[in-house]
């Protein structure tokens, strides 16, 4: 497939995420647990990401702008070969399209959001989570949760042996592996990114969200 996951568009309302980005040219760190110190909270207009305790919340977006981008993003990368967090994908199947969705992932290109990526998303349109890749101008995914299914550890993790390929886990169990031939994922210099993405009105986003703690990369 294809068909890129998503790109952002923050010139409305977007001195925060701006912000973000420049200080995520930070001095490259080495990976293991990231703390939500760690992370830039950002947003188009008015809904806002928030921190409390050891829990990164992030909201769908209203619709008090017609392009609506809500993230926390981790300030400086690290090389990597795999991530964890444990957390929700909070929503349902009110949305138009599968362009309003959720996602929790890890980066290698956060300026142009057009480089490898590997973690797992929530289309808002379906009420399915799933598994995906980035890469090459290339996007897989695979369907691993149907519903609002609370919190779990969702992990990815390269494989040692094909760099072109991740494995993915819920809870510890296997889900699926997804192949991007050609593309190397392993040891990239990544940032951990959770964002929600409203692209158009007429829907309501009611209490859709992400939360996520235990963030780590390996």
């Amino acid at each position: 497939m294809s068909q890129r996951r998503f790109s952002f568009n923050l010139s409305a309302g977007s001195l925060l995420a701006a912000a973000a980005f420049v200080l995520s040219a930070a001095t490259p760190g080495m990976a293991g647990s990231i703390g939500t110190g760690s992370f830039n909270l950002w947003q188009s207009c008015s809904t806002k990401a928030s921190i409390s305790g050891g829990t990164i919340t992030v909201p769908e977006g209203g619709t008090e702008c017609s392009s609506n981008f809500v993230g926390a993003q981790e300030k400086s990368s690290q090389s990597a070969t795999g991530m964890s967090f444990y957390g929700s994908f909070v929503g349902g199947s009110g949305a138009p399209n599968s362009a309003q969705e959720m996602a929790v992932f890890v980066a290698d290109n956060v300026s142009s959001w057009n480089g490898h990526e590997m973690g797992f998303l929530k289309t808002l349109n379906d009420n399915t989570t799933k598994a995906y890749i980035q890469g090459g101008g290339h996007y897989y995914y695979q369907v691993v949760q149907t519903g609002n299914a609370g919190n779990h550890t969702y992990k990815c993790q390269v494989q040692s042996g094909n760099h072109s390929a991740v494995d993915f886990y819920v809870d510890g169990a296997y889900k699926c592996t997804l192949t991007n031939s050609g593309q190397n994922y392993w040891g990239n210099q990544y940032w951990f990114v959770g964002t929600t993405h409203r692209t158009q009105g007429g829907w309501s986003q009611g209490s859709d969200k992400i939360t996520m703690s235990s963030m780590t990369t390996y």
